[in-house]
């Protein structure tokens, strides 16, 4: 006769899910007929804009950080603006001599609006 040898390994305890608390009451609330998509919708649009604005003022901040390193090493935003551009010019050069063309004068009206040029 054989005999097999079976381990029984209990599974370790797991933590409950972050949002399992919120679903459980928005499943209790949709039971009990509360209308949760007008509030849904609120609080989503709610959010959008708050990641907008904290997303404008993230990006204003690293403008006004890169423009004063800038400043610092003698030169301006809008002229590595108008290289980086230049730049991309030269990579389109052989393919798109047309838009090339177009990309470096954008980078010269760019400097011109700058005070650069």
């Amino acid at each position: 006769m054989h005999q097999e040898v079976i381990s029984i390994i209990p599974p370790a305890p797991v933590r409950e899910p972050r949002a399992a608390d919120v679903a459980a009451h928005m499943a209790l609330w949709i039971q009990r007929g509360v209308r949760v998509g007008t509030w849904m919708r609120q609080g989503a649009s709610l959010v959008r804009r708050a990641g907008r604005a904290v997303w404008r003022a993230l990006e204003e901040e690293g403008r006004r950080r890169a423009e004063r390193e800038l400043k610092l090493r003698g030169t301006s935003l809008a002229a590595l603006e108008a290289a980086k551009v230049r730049a991309l010019a030269d990579l389109h050069e052989r393919s798109d001599p047309r838009f090339a063309a177009e990309l470096r004068a954008a980078a010269a009206r760019h400097e011109v609006l700058h005070g650069l040029a």
